[in-house]
């Protein structure tokens, strides 16, 4: 069974307060003593993401005391947290700040992302953006759509007067004429090599966090992503989205996504003729 409207209001509203009351004010005000190195030079946290989680995480639990979290920065202190998701009832997993590298540097390309899972399959998704204070949204089944927000309704939790605009992917028949998002640097030794090369054959690579990626792909601005880490929060709703407009999201292997998965390689694109082509080309 899908959300109600009044709870994905209620999720909606509680993550749209976190970016505006939280995770805005501190964007490119953070000194040297906020930001955290994890697992390493390009694996940040920041006062903003364990705030906005904790923010995120107590709102839920006053809204839906009944519901199990499994947030990004709670996984870091205790891995077995991500448990949850396959065994609870419902299980929200959140992304506080996604693209904390972006965020940390001043760069605008971030978002905090939010999926709903019931008995271990994603019923809805969340891909907001707090610096133009807009988000895309999909439940299972009934499509993904992208809400838009007046200038005027910008920063005060305003609710939207334009109706949300239906999100509905077309494919790009010709593997060079596709633009996409991967992250070669991710990749190491040979490998790396080898995508790079792979890269080039492509109009346009950018690489983006998950939050931006997935909304760019699912309007249609990029054809295809390629992601080399497979953690919950950043797929669970972008891979819900991406499918409800129409695209396909499988590993790099041929796996169909459960938002459970931790190991693998996710590849999106806009069609099935188009994901076996590009998954044929990158495993070469």
């Amino acid at each position: 069974m899908n959300l109600d409207k009044l709870s994905q209001d209620r999720l909606i509203d509680i993550v749209r307060r976190a970016g505006q009351e939280i995770v805005m004010p501190s964007f490119r005000q953070l000194n040297a003593a906020d930001v955290e190195i994890k697992s390493s030079l390009t694996d940040l946290v920041t006062v903003a993401d364990k705030a906005s989680e904790a923010f995120i995480t107590a709102e839920i639990q006053q809204a839906f005391p009944d519901w199990e979290i499994v947030g990004e920065e709670a996984v870091a202190e205790d891995p077995s947290t991500t448990d949850k998701i396959a065994t609870a009832d419902t299980c929200v997993i959140i992304d506080p700040i996604d693209g904390t590298w972006n965020y940390a540097h001043g760069l605008s390309d971030f978002g905090i992302i939010l999926a709903v899972v019931v008995k271990g399959v994603t019923r809805f998704g969340l891909l907001y953006d707090p610096v133009n204070d807009d988000w895309i949204y999909a439940n299972l089944g009934e499509g993904a759509f992208f809400q838009r927000t007046a200038m005027n309704e910008k920063g005060n939790n305003q609710v939207p007067n334009q109706t949300p605009l239906a999100l509905q992917i077309t494919a790009e028949p010709e593997l060079d004429k596709l633009t996409g998002i991967m992250s070669v640097n991710a990749y190491t030794g040979q490998k790396k090599q080898d995508f790079a090369l792979k890269a080039s054959r492509f109009v346009r690579i950018n690489n983006l966090p998950s939050c931006p990626a997935y909304r760019q792909i699912a309007q249609g601005h990029f054809n295809f992503s390629l992601t080399y880490k497979m953690l919950p929060w950043d797929h669970a709703a972008g891979v819900l989205v991406h499918t409800e407009a129409g695209g396909v999201c499988r590993t790099l292997e041929g796996k169909e996504y459960s938002p459970a998965m931790l190991d693998g390689e996710m590849l999106a694109a806009q069609s099935e003729q188009q994901w076996q082509e590009l998954a044929e080309y990158f495993r070469r």
